[in-house]
């Protein structure tokens, strides 16, 4: 009985001695993962930071880039007014152009040239030829050389055949490459090309930006164009873009729709439906989603002003 008891008072320090330690080592596993826990989460927080600022910075980057808008003027009668487009694309330029159309199918020569309109001088970079109004190059120099060779315009030509006659030309203003501030904001809702305008857009169209100016609680100007249109070509040169380039407000979008050429889409096709269009340059104002007005007569630039500054107080 003694030796029982003896072995039994051995036997129950070494289960205490082996409980505590099963315990010591459990609360070591457990400090030990929750440190790797702690750690783990740490280094995802790290890395989420890490690429929130990167993401940050890609942003601010994006703001700092700016487009150049160049206005082209009609030369020589021709009524091919419009605008070029600079765009930084990873170093380079990419230089899109959208006047009125001239002859139809024809190629008309482009360049950015030395010098200042309306009397450039040597071709410094030649362009893709812009034909039925458009065109679009990729320059292998960045913006920012093109800026250190100023004075430079856009000029575009005639035709190969009348490559003396110059039809349209715009400086590139150092004042427009400068990196964009805080204020600047106008047009950044919007994707297509701007062909008018510095506080109110006048686009040309496309659906997205049709869709967002109709949501919007702006007043929509919709021009209904035709490229072998004489009467469009003059009112738009004459008239629908020089009253864009003078609106100060930022509550009017213009969109310049084509209708019956051979640029007109399926969506312009069924504006012009919608809206009962009769014929070329006819006019509808749109605002709220309603239409407030819809006229087909040729208008001058202080018609435009008129009738744009009237809808707006409507």
């Amino acid at each position: 009985m003694k030796n029982n008891y003896s072995e039994k008072g051995f036997a129950i320090p070494v289960i205490i001695a082996i409980i505590a330690a099963v315990l010591v080592l459990s609360g070591v596993i457990y400090y030990t993962n929750q440190s790797q826990t702690g750690n783990d989460k740490m280094t995802q927080e790290k890395a989420m930071m890490e690429k929130e600022a990167m993401e940050q910075k890609e942003k601010d980057a994006m703001m700092e880039k700016k487009d150049v808008v160049v206005t082209l003027s009609a030369q020589n009668n021709s009524g091919q007014s419009g605008q070029a487009t600079l765009s930084d694309i990873n170093g380079k330029t990419k230089v899109v152009i959208n006047v009125a159309s001239g002859a139809v199918d024809v190629a008309q020569p482009a360049h950015i040239h030395m010098g200042a309109c309306p009397n450039p001088g040597a071709v410094a970079y030649p362009l893709a030829n812009v034909v039925n109004g458009k065109s679009e190059t990729i320059l292998d120099v960045s913006i920012e050389t093109l800026k250190s060779k100023l004075p430079l315009a856009v000029n575009t030509h005639k035709s190969s055949a009348d490559i003396k006659i110059y039809v349209s030309c715009g400086d590139i203003l150092s004042e427009a490459m400068m990196k964009k501030t805080e204020g600047e904001t106008i047009m950044t809702k919007y994707t297509g090309t701007v062909l008018a305008g510095k506080s109110a857009p006048l686009l040309d169209y496309n659906k997205a930006d049709y869709d967002a100016a109709i949501a919007s609680d702006n007043l929509v100007v919709l021009y209904f164009y035709a490229n072998w249109c004489p009467i469009c070509k003059t009112e738009i040169a004459n008239a629908l873009y020089p009253a864009f380039n003078e609106l100060t407000t930022d509550k009017v979008v213009g969109i310049r729709v084509s209708y019956k050429d051979n640029e007109t889409d399926s969506d312009e096709k069924a504006l012009a439906v919608q809206y009962g269009i009769p014929y070329q340059h006819t006019k509808v104002f749109l605002k709220n989603g309603k239409q407030i007005l819809k006229a087909p007569d040729s208008w001058n630039k202080m018609r435009y002003l008129d009738e744009i500054n009237k809808a707006i107080t409507q």
